[in-house]
């Protein structure tokens, strides 16, 4: 599931995976915009990411003289996107890099961060489980920090989402493949032909519910691998709850700490 705003142009398409400056549009670097070639595209596809950075899909054979003409074309649009979604993120989050506080609310967990600064020391994150704390020594920079959380949520993630599926899968008679974790930038899983399972460790920040909608989502994938009317029969079925969760993963992205996206 995406969480981006998109605008599609009239077809038009190559150019590489880069930043795209212009001297004759040099105000539009501030909008930070990359860009990259689909082989599948036939459209040009602007798409605003949850921290505000423009990412435009190009089809091969694209002009790239025409784009920026088209972006600022509508940079109104972009910059209401990027309004619309700093507004919808709660002031908490936006705090930056190195949190106080992780709420992990798929576990009902509350943990705490501390941070003590010692220059000589190499940045480490030690984990409190019985306390649910991390204590942060070294001298703590916000990306290495980042870097940090981030790995401790995926090895968080491993530890319960692995179990979990376990669980739904007995109870509901799948047998998927290996189960895997990542960190993922615009899906919260995926499912692979052999039945394998590849999970978003940002699951966590979702309600209970809602993960374990992504997980049978997933797990009915393991034996409908399309989105047939017979994959939506099975879903129904073993998650009642799937349409309610819908709304919740479409916003949740705009939720998430920034940490987990650098």
């Amino acid at each position: 599931m995406r969480c981006y705003y998109h605008f599609i142009i009239p077809h038009g398409p190559r150019l590489s995976w880069r930043r795209v400056p212009n001297p004759k549009h040099k105000d539009l670097t501030s909008m930070n915009y990359k860009v990259r070639t689909h082989p599948r595209a036939r459209h040009v596809r602007l798409r605003v990411e949850p921290q505000g950075t423009v990412l435009i899909t190009v089809p091969r054979g694209f002009d790239r003289s025409r784009l920026p003409a088209l972006v600022a074309e509508r940079r109104g649009w972009i910059e209401q996107v990027r309004q619309r979604l700093n507004e919808a993120r709660p002031c908490a989050e936006r705090a930056g890099f190195m949190p106080e506080r992780i709420d992990l609310p798929a576990l009902g967990e509350r943990w705490t961060v501390h941070y003590s600064d010692n220059p000589s020391g190499r940045l480490r994150l030690v984990e409190h489980a019985g306390e649910q704390s991390l204590a942060c020594h070294g001298q703590p920079a916000a990306p290495a920090v980042a870097e940090l959380l981030r790995d401790w949520l995926k090895r968080r993630a491993r530890a319960t989402l692995v179990p979990r599926v376990s669980v739904l899968a007995a109870v509901h008679g799948f047998r998927p493949g290996k189960v895997t974790i990542r960190n993922q930038k615009s899906r919260w899983g995926s499912c692979s032909a052999r039945g394998s399972l590849s999970l978003n460790a940002r699951l966590l920040f979702l309600s209970p519910t809602a993960c374990d909608s992504v997980l049978l989502h997933e797990l009915v994938h393991t034996e409908h691998l399309d989105h047939s009317p017979a994959f939506w029969a099975r879903l129904a079925e073993v998650d009642p709850a799937c349409q309610r969760s819908k709304q919740e993963l479409k916003s949740a992205w705009l939720a998430l700490p920034d940490w987990v996206w650098v």
